[in-house]
């Protein structure tokens, strides 16, 4: 069998024309890439709200099955002392994944409204949400309300603008089937308007959207908080309208004590109950996992108690 040869210039012909193939392959993929990312980047003009917003898992409707709720855009750790009334009723949870604290299920818009108000007398910006149902009774005050932002080229960067403007969460979700960013959820509709104007006047397209346009928590999987017990399971008795909650606290002894427990329960915060100070380390919906939380920080923390709502 008789080999094939080639000459040194047709090798150098094959390979010239062989290497001008590959690159307008390469050129050709490059543009369509281009094309499509820019397609999927680009945001539409603003329009009309007709849907609703497409968020990540949340788990404060945990907490209850109640018709209201009062909710506070601050985490637990960082609030004010407060009454002992109002201190006692603080469970930190997180939603929009945005830490707050949970304030209480009621079954009807007055008493949810009393709550929140007298939240609002001591400056937190309460608000009265529903996580069942759509309501329309709550005073325009207490409504809660979101922030839309149109993301530009860079997506990523636009967070981090509207997260240093805002000092607020700020993450990606869906919008009538298109990529927004949703800042400041669940804020009164006051702090919500001015959170917009600000965000305007450096440039970014920011509109207000009611939070009953946020999609229900039940269309997402929930997840526990790290400061709720994992293994814990929801009250499950149909007769009662409330989970029962069980707060492991510690003896506020000295000022090293918020900071040590906080190494092992970071929302941990100072709450008073019967007059004593005290930190709430963890909240749990099952006894006997509380019962042993506080059984194992009383080796440590004398004087550990267990209460429950």
């Amino acid at each position: 069998m008789r080999s094939l040869r080639l000459s040194s210039r047709s090798s150098w012909a094959i390979a010239t024309s062989y290497a001008t193939s590959c690159l307008c392959i390469t050129s050709l993929a490059l543009v369509d890439s281009l094309i499509g990312r820019s397609i999927a980047i680009a945001a539409p003009a603003p329009q009309q709200i007709s849907q609703s917003v497409s968020i990540p898992a949340n788990n404060c409707p945990q907490l209850t099955n109640r018709r209201y709720v009062v909710l506070v855009d601050r985490p637990a750790n960082s609030l004010p002392q407060l009454p002992e009334f109002l201190a006692i009723a603080a469970v930190p949870c997180s939603y929009l994944s945005t830490s707050m604290t949970f304030f209480g299920g009621f079954d009807n818009a007055k008493s949810s409204t009393f709550r929140a108000s007298q939240l609002r007398e001591l400056g937190l910006d309460a608000i009265v949400h529903s996580f069942s149902a759509k309501v329309n009774d709550v005073p325009a005050n207490l409504q809660a309300a979101a922030v839309l932002v149109e993301p530009n080229n860079d997506p990523n960067m636009t967070i981090q603008q509207v997260r240093s403007l805002t000092s607020k969460s700020a993450f990606l979700a869906t919008f009538n089937n298109r990529s927004v960013i949703l800042a400041a959820p669940l804020s009164s509709q006051q702090s919500a308007n001015a959170i917009a104007t600000l965000l305007r006047k450096q440039g970014l397209a920011a509109q207000v959207i009611s939070a009953s346009l946020i999609a229900s928590p039940n269309s997402a999987p929930s997840s526990i908080p790290a400061t709720a017990d994992s293994t814990s399971t929801p009250n499950k008795n149909p007769v009662s309208s409330k989970q029962i909650i069980y707060r492991v606290l510690v003896p506020n002894a000295n000022s090293n004590t918020l900071k040590q427990l906080r190494e092992i329960a970071p929302d941990a915060f100072v709450t008073i109950f019967k007059a004593k100070s005290y930190i709430q380390v963890r909240t749990y919906t099952n006894r006997g996992n509380a019962q042993r939380e506080r059984e194992r920080l009383n080796t440590q923390y004398s004087g550990t108690i267990l209460i429950q709502d």
